[in-house]
């Protein structure tokens, strides 16, 4: 039998120091607020998004339309209807518009800093 080598002796290992405690008072900025604390986006943006994400959603199940009454037998005019080749399509690119300017919207809490500049 051949000798094994001998493993070194273990390190006594330190103990890591805890993190220190977050304080109530330190601000955390997030990707949903601005340096006031209110949301990016108001309630009509929210509205428009979700009316698009409804629209989409919609054109999704028009798409799919139903099942075959037959499924051995092949229907064209039910597979090709113009209900899934052209309704549907232009259900679900207004639905991404919709949502695009549910984003790009400027909502009505945001008013300009210097309005008298405006004014002059």
């Amino acid at each position: 039998m051949a000798k094994q080598p001998q493993r070194p002796a273990p390190q006594p290992q330190r103990k890591a120091a805890p993190a220190p405690a977050r304080r109530s008072s330190e601000s955390r900025e997030s990707i949903f607020t601005a340096a006031d604390r209110t949301l990016i986006f108001g309630r009509q943006n929210f509205m428009l998004m979700g009316i698009g994400l409804a629209l989409v959603l919609v054109g999704l199940a028009l798409m799919t339309g139903g099942a075959m009454p037959d499924p051995a037998k092949w229907e064209p005019e039910r597979i090709y209807s113009p209900m899934r080749i052209t309704v549907a399509p232009i259900l679900m690119v207004a639905g991404f518009v919709v949502v695009v300017m549910g984003i790009f919207k400027k909502s009505a809490s945001e008013t300009p800093n210097d309005q008298s500049a405006t004014e002059a």
